[in-house]
């Protein structure tokens, strides 16, 4: 942990800078609790600006070259949101490791431009509140005698200082956790649904193919819980891996950084199998209504030769789900590749680095 004389400069203004999506919708809807902490601090608000053609993914001096082309900004305190995860590995004076494995970034610090990185994901799967606490501590931070005091009192953080930069870092699994949850939850899995269009006409179709089938019934019925809810789990692994594999949606170390690639993957991997889930539980529950609907309860006991209830049709709809999740997995293929890229951290990573050297700006001292 470390101290820094304040600096002569205080600054008079507060200003927020955040990447289009979660962190924007954020912003705005929290603008009127960040003004008052601007008050609070006797600052003025100048509002906040989105950022859509660069990525926030450099220390907080090579943000402001990147948003405003220069550092002439003195006078304001400025928070950048990015919805990127950001990690940290110390390192001693000789160039070793000083931790096992990297520290989760919740926020940098440019003390010298008044300046501050917030990653949005390591503040977990519901970030408004901690985001407003976190911009409100930054800035008292910055504007105050203070250094980073506020920050070494909370449990589990430390605040290491590199070069110009104070890295405000979370230990533990837990935070761990909390990060990978905020991930997905930036990945917005319910988004990845209404894009897989292929996939759920696919699932629909051979859902009901199992109820139109008396063979489908007498093997649901035949089948024991435990055989159904393994089927139910195959069936869920095998649509997720298709939908990585076949959209190529796994990260290579060879093009992302190994513990950043380590880190998307298994953002990746949540996010499609919550969609995968979500999806199940749709159309479990359509093929129960419609099995319900179109078949009727003394036919379906004369086909089965023995009274039948509710148990049955849930059987039933159990068995024809999971087989259309298997059939529906193939019909991902017809599904838009873009779309289903754009749900992971990677895609939008490289689409906001690409977008930013067609700028002209190049980013600098990203942190792996």
């Amino acid at each position: 942990m470390t101290s820094q004389e304040p600096d002569s400069r205080r600054a008079g203004a507060l200003r927020i800078v955040a990447e289009h999506g979660l962190p924007a919708t954020l912003v705005q809807g929290g603008e009127d609790r960040i003004e008052r902490i601007a008050d609070e601090l006797a600052l003025e608000y100048r509002g906040y600006t989105v950022t859509r053609d660069t990525t926030l993914q450099m220390t907080p001096r090579g943000d402001l070259e990147t948003v405003w082309g220069t550092d002439d900004t003195a006078d304001e305190v400025i928070v950048f949101v990015t919805e990127m995860p950001r990690l940290y590995k110390p390192r001693d004076a000789d160039g070793d490791d000083r931790s096992p494995r990297n520290l989760v970034v919740l926020a940098e610090l440019d003390r010298e431009r008044n300046a501050a990185v917030v990653s949005l994901p390591a503040l977990g799967p519901a970030p408004r509140r901690a985001l407003r606490t976190l911009i409100a501590t930054i800035a008292g931070t910055v504007t105050g005698g203070d250094s980073v005091r506020e920050f070494e009192r909370q449990r589990g953080i430390v605040v290491i200082r590199d070069d110009n930069t104070e890295y405000v870092c979370a230990e533990g699994y837990s935070r761990r956790l909390k990060l990978m949850a905020g991930m997905v939850r930036g990945n917005r899995p319910w988004r990845l649904i209404p894009t897989l269009t292929g996939m759920t006409a696919a699932a629909a179709a051979a859902a009901s193919f199992g109820i139109f089938f008396s063979t489908i019934w007498s093997m649901a019925n035949a089948l024991s819980a435990w055989r159904l809810a393994a089927i139910t789990l195959l069936s869920l692994v095998l649509a997720s891996v298709w939908l990585i594999t076949n959209n190529r949606l796994w990260e290579r170390a060879t093009v992302t950084a190994k513990p950043r690639a380590r880190l998307y993957n298994m953002a990746t991997v949540c996010t499609v199998v919550f969609s995968a889930v979500v999806l199940y539980a749709g159309l479990f529950v359509a093929t129960l209504a419609a099995a319900l609907i179109v078949i009727e309860e003394n036919f379906l006991a004369a086909q089965l030769g023995y009274p039948v209830g509710l148990r049955n049709y849930v059987y039933l709809a159990w068995l024809a789900t999971s087989m259309g999740i298997f059939a529906g997995a193939l019909g991902s293929s017809a599904d838009s590749y873009d779309d289903v890229l754009r749900a992971t951290y990677g895609y939008r990573e490289r689409l906001r680095r690409q977008a930013s050297e067609d700028a002209g700006h190049r980013p600098d001292n990203e942190i792996h």
